[in-house]
């Protein structure tokens, strides 16, 4: 259940598990739920470009996979999972630009969103205190307009929603040793269209790009706290790239964390 102001909003789900077999631990997975969003006050209010007039997102959701997962005790653990996806959503709210050079929300009428998702996860202990952690991550995920033409001249109905990615994928790789650990993430989005009619000869499209990150963490452990320091160089490559179109996006920077955990009613 939900409340946005005074509004009410009942959202029920199904989930489904079956054990397939011990060996592997293999699972198959189902699920049925309802899909309601409310705009957010970005979507409303933002400016310039917000739009109190947007519907509210609703319809329903259908999901079905399977999971798995296998490992020898302080040597490896592996698992893995795999589902379809299909989504059928009224009033999708979507950003779109206007002849004024700002983005405003509108509401889509009809949507199909569907696809695939997979991803695995292997932890590996390479020495006593040496663990290398993967994780990868893959997404086919068309979102097609379904609704009704807005004008004569409308051609996006039947089309891949703009700035929508196709297919991505992200790989990631933890490499630990006592209380150092090294984050090394890889991330790739396929081309991504900027008009809801995928028209690619006025404005053309936003090409895929790759993105690569890099970390560096140490921890500390005091009586009275766990402290940790971590230095991150984004866009390693020097990526040239765009998520909105005419808005570039950073080339290589870098970022520094300081986290502090307190051991609060702990004895000393």
């Amino acid at each position: 259940e939900q409340m946005y102001g005074t509004k009410w909003a009942t959202i029920p789900a199904f989930f489904a598990d079956y054990l397939l077999s011990k060996r592997g631990h293999v699972v198959a997975k189902a699920s049925v739920s309802r899909n309601y969003r409310f705009p957010t006050l970005n979507d409303l209010y933002f400016l310039p470009g917000g739009n109190p007039g947007l519907k509210n997102e609703s319809g329903f959701q259908y999901e079905a996979g399977l999971s798995f997962a296998v490992g020898k005790e302080e040597t490896y653990t592996l698992s893995g999972s795999a589902s379809w996806y299909d989504q059928h959503i009224d009033d999708w709210i979507l950003w779109l630009p206007t002849a004024k050079g700002f983005f405003s929300p509108v509401n889509i009428k009809k949507v199909h969103a569907y696809g695939v998702e997979a991803q695995a996860d292997l932890a590996v202990a390479l020495a006593k205190e040496l663990k290398l952690g993967l994780n990868g991550t893959f997404s086919w995920s068309p979102s097609i307009n379904e609704g009704e033409p807005m004008s004569p001249a409308d051609q996006s109905v039947g089309k891949q929603l703009p700035y929508e990615p196709e297919y991505s994928a992200t790989v990631t790789g933890r490499l630990t040793y006592r209380s150092w650990g090294l984050l090394y993430q890889f991330c790739y989005y396929s081309e991504r269209y900027t008009m809801s009619s995928n028209d690619i000869t006025l404005t053309g499209s936003l090409t895929p790009y790759l993105m690569n990150n890099l970390s560096l963490e140490k921890g500390f452990a005091f009586r009275w706290a766990d402290l940790s320091l971590k230095g991150t160089i984004n866009n390693l490559f020097n990526e040239e790239y765009l998520s909105v179109l005419s808005r570039p996006m950073p080339r290589m920077n870098v970022e520094f964390f300081i986290g502090i955990k307190p051991k609060w009613g702990k004895r000393k």
